[in-house]
């Protein structure tokens, strides 16, 4: 391709009409990009930080954070704090494989450690190369032509010793 004037960003989405539609919905929206913003990449952020830290109303914020577990981008669960008679339980959200590739497409790349974008680089990178190897397969396409390629590109940018 050789062209410098394209997006570097690989986006995988799932095989399910429903959830691919459910991840346009949030992508194309304030609320939705604005969670995805504010989401933890490692860790649990817990839904009282995603009511008390914006302007959007309750009900909106759980919807899209609906939206994003049906969409596989997001997992939930339950936390029990407090003690005796003063347990309270809030809810959590973790990103997943695919939730965290998406937060880090819309986060600035100076926000973000070295070390986790070089993990999820890597993580689909492998998600995109199975892909590849099962329609060279499904294609009778000699899997060496993608070697060439990346290889081609790799000493086209590396500067010569």
């Amino acid at each position: 391709m050789g062209n410098d004037d394209v997006w570097h960003y690989i986006l995988p989405f799932p095989l399910e009409t429903e959830k691919r539609r459910l991840i346009w919905s949030v992508l194309q929206s304030k609320i939705g990009k604005s969670l995805l913003m504010d989401m933890k990449i490692d860790g649990r952020t817990y839904q009282r930080d995603f009511i008390k830290g914006t302007s959007y109303s309750n009900k909106s914020i759980i919807e899209y954070l609906k939206r994003m577990v049906s969409a596989g981008l997001l997992e939930t669960g339950m936390e029990q704090l407090g003690k005796g008679k003063r347990k309270v339980r809030i809810k959590w959200y973790t990103p997943t494989n695919l939730g965290r590739w998406y937060i880090l497409f819309l986060k600035p790349t100076e926000e973000l450690p070295p070390e986790l974008m070089r993990k999820t680089i890597e993580e689909i990178f492998h998600v995109y190369a199975s892909s590849i190897v099962e329609v060279s397969e499904d294609f009778g396409i000699d899997i060496d032509v993608f070697r060439k390629i990346l290889e081609t590109e790799y000493q086209n940018r590396t500067p010569k010793r």
